[in-house]
């Protein structure tokens, strides 16, 4: 399991379509990049580094600045199954997060 691409908004760089694409844009997941993203610096990162592991960790969690960080191709419901997946993250730990992630993503691509 690689830490670094374990998102602390809930993402899990490891099932981006995006992670290390040989065409533009790619990207090397968001630990890997200090938050600098190809499209930009994520301002949540920026606010969990240093203070928490994740944002599921934060006494403020789930604040504006979350749930409006979303990938508009998804839609701003998908911050709230981040806010879910780092629920769960906190109770069960990182390797079962990963674990789910992997699985939430297989199931959406069957309903493809």
């Amino acid at each position: 399991m690689n830490e670094k691409l374990v998102a602390p908004c809930g993402t899990y760089c490891g099932i981006c379509s995006f992670l290390n694409r040989k065409e533009k844009p790619s990207c090397s997941g968001c630990g890997n990049q200090n938050g600098e993203l190809f499209w930009g610096k994520c301002k949540v990162h920026a606010c969990a580094k240093g203070r928490v592991e994740h944002c599921g960790m934060c006494e403020d969690f789930p604040c504006d600045l979350f749930v409006n960080q979303f990938d508009p191709a998804h839609g701003q419901k998908s911050a709230f199954t981040r806010a879910g997946l780092l629920a769960y993250r906190r109770r069960v730990g990182t390797q079962k997060f990963i674990e789910m992630s992997e699985r939430l993503k297989k199931e959406d691509e069957q309903r493809k």
